[in-house]
C-alpha cells in the first residue's frame, strides 16, 4: 500500500451528482475510504490519490506482476493465453451490435485484447497511460498501440466502429470526460463496451471490505448496473448490460480468494503454484455494458 503525503489526498465529488450530495462510509483503507453517495448510489474513494501521483504506479513494471494483494496485476503477463481467451468471449458478446471493422481498446495494457481482435477481424488499436506496458504491446503491434488517454488519443473524430474499455473503466478519475470523448471518437451508430467491477454483485456482497475488485488506490469507482446505465445515458443507448468474468488460474483464483502473497506460508504458495498450471472461467463480480452511440 502506498504511503501518500496529505498533499497527495483529494476528496472528488460524486461523478454523477456533483457537489453537494453527502456521502456514506462503505469501507475503510486508511488513509483511503471507500464511500457512495447518499443521492445516486454511485461508490468510490475518497480520500483518493490525485491523478499526477497515480499516474505515476501505472509506469511501474512491478504493476504488470504485482506480487502485493490487492494491487496491480498479478501473473498478468504470465497468462496472455487466459487473456486471449476471455477477450475472444467478449468479442462474440459484442458481434450482436457490432461487425468486425475498426476498434480502439483503451486502457489495452501489453496489448493483449488488440492481438485478439486483429486474429477475428478486426482493425485493432490500442492507448494506454502506462509506457511500460506499451513498450511491451509494440513488440507484437508496433504502432497500433501508443501511449496516452483517451481525451488526448490523436485519433481522428468518428474514426471507429468500436471502442472498448475493458478493466479500465473504474480507474477513470473523470468518467463524464470519458465518456464523452469516447462518444466523439465513435461514428454515429458507434458501440462502446465496458466492462469493470460490479459493486452490487454476489461476489462483491458476500465478500464485504475483502472484494478482489477493492484494489486500492487505483480502483477510483465501483460502477453497479444501475450507475453505469446513468452515467451511459446522456450520449448512449444502452444495449445490454451483463454479467462478466475471466479465465483464470486455479492458483490465481486461490491466491486472491485467501490473500496469499510473499508473506503466507510456503506450502500454500507453492499449492497455488502449481494450480496455476490449470485454467477456468470465473465470474469475478464484475459487468459488461454495451451501448450505442446516439446520433
Amino acid at each position: 500500500m502506498i504511503a501518500p503525503r496529505p498533499e497527495d489526498l483529494e476528496r472528488p465529488d460524486c461523478a454523477l451528482c456533483g457537489p453537494g450530495p453527502a456521502t456514506a462510509p462503505r469501507h475503510a483503507f486508511p488513509p483511503f475510504a471507500v464511500v457512495a453517495c447518499a443521492q445516486c448510489s454511485l461508490v468510490f474513494l475518497s480520500p483518493r490519490l490525485v491523478a499526477p501521483r497515480m499516474m505515476e504506479l501505472y509506469q511501474d513494471a512491478s504493476y504488470w506482476d504485482s506480487e502485493v494483494g490487492g494491487r496491480g496485476y498479478d501473473e498478468y503477463l504470465d497468462v496472455r493465453g487466459n487473456w486471449i481467451r476471455t477477450f475472444q468471449r467478449r468479442l462474440r458478446e459484442i458481434a450482436p451490435h457490432c461487425a468486425p471493422a475498426r476498434v480502439l481498446d483503451v486502457g489495452c495494457g501489453p496489448g493483449f485484447f488488440v492481438e485478439a481482435a486483429r486474429a477475428a477481424g478486426w482493425d485493432a488499436w490500442g492507448i494506454d497511460p502506462s509506457t511500460y506496458a506499451v513498450s511491451l504491446a509494440k513488440r507484437a503491434l508496433g504502432d497500433r498501440v501508443s501511449v496516452g488517454v483517451v481525451e488526448a488519443s490523436g485519433h481522428a473524430p468518428g474514426s471507429f466502429d468500436l471502442v472498448t474499455a475493458f478493466d479500465a473503466f473504474e480507474h477513470v478519475y473523470e468518467p463524464r470526460r470519458f465518456l464523452d470523448a469516447a462518444h466523439g471518437l465513435l461514428r454515429p451508430g458507434g458501440v462502446l463496451a465496458i466492462t469493470t467491477p460490479d459493486v452490487t454483485s454476489l461476489l462483491a456482497r458476500a465478500s464485504g471490505r475483502r472484494w478482489v475488485s477493492f484494489k486500492i488506490p487505483e480502483h477510483v469507482y465501483y460502477w453497479s448496473p444501475l450507475t453505469i446505465r446513468e452515467a451511459l445515458a446522456p450520449h448512449f443507448d444502452v444495449l445490454a448490460v451483463r454479467r462478466a468474468g475471466q479465465y483464470a488460474t486455479v492458483g490465481f483464483l486461490l491466491r486472491r480468494a485467501l490473500g496469499i502473497g510473499p508473506g503466507s506460508a510456503a506450502w500454500l504458495r507453492r499449492a497455488a503454484d502449481r494450480l496455476s498450471r490449470l485454467s477456468l472461467y470465473a465470474d469475478n463480480g464484475s459487468l459488461t455494458a454495451i451501448a450505442r452511440r446516439r446520433s
